[in-house]
């Protein structure tokens, strides 16, 4: 399914649909959806090096308004939606409990935000995590602009220095490139098991 997943993604990035669909992937990421949006903004600033600024913003963009989603799975459809995310995840509840008492206080949810939505440790269950602690929206938003936007500016800067190079690797090495995809992941999801133990 991942791999399926990430041809579709792949495919699309090339397409005249490419920021109505890094733009989708970037948003459902935030709350369900397993791969991030980095290789698509990757594909994307590669062809398209004179707006990779704006492509950054796209992304990010979409990523807090979807992290506003994954805020509401938390706060009101936990018990419906957000168990079976996290179940599908293969994320404990006291893993998730121990999240969500470190989001507690607001200065600690906007140092928490901040870090792991700039590593590979998944957003979606950050952002679920806010929602049931109620984390003060102004705090989730600022910090969700933050980290989000400085995550794909940074990306997005690489792939316009190196923007030939990196088009170069995904057409050959459309393998390996897809493997990094999944490694970073599986790195996500056990950096949240290693931080909420």
């Amino acid at each position: 399914m991942i791999e399926k997943l990430y041809d579709w993604m792949m495919k699309q990035a090339e397409s005249k649909h490419a920021l109505r669909v890094l733009m989708f992937v970037s948003f459902i990421e935030s709350s369900f959806f397993p791969l991030p949006p980095d290789p698509v903004l990757a594909v994307v600033v590669a062809k398209n090096q004179n707006k990779a600024m704006y492509y950054a913003s796209m992304c990010a963009l979409a990523s807090v308004l979807g992290g506003f989603l994954g805020y509401f799975i938390g706060y009101a459809c936990f018990k419906t939606l957000g168990v079976y995310i996290l179940d599908w995840f293969n994320i404990t509840p006291a893993q998730f409990d121990e999240l969500v008492l470190k989001m507690g206080r607001d200065t600690w949810a906007f140092g928490l935000i901040c870090a792991k939505g700039l590593t590979p440790i998944p957003f979606k269950v950050v952002t679920i995590a806010s929602g049931f602690a109620k984390v003060n929206l102004w705090v989730f938003l600022v910090a969700s602009i933050i980290t989000r936007t400085t995550r794909f500016v940074i990306l997005s800067w690489v792939c316009k220095k190196y923007g030939d190079r990196v088009l170069n690797f995904i057409e050959k090495h459309k393998k390996i490139a897809l493997l990094a995809v999944i490694f970073l992941v599986i790195v996500g999801f056990a950096l949240i098991k290693l931080f909420v133990k």
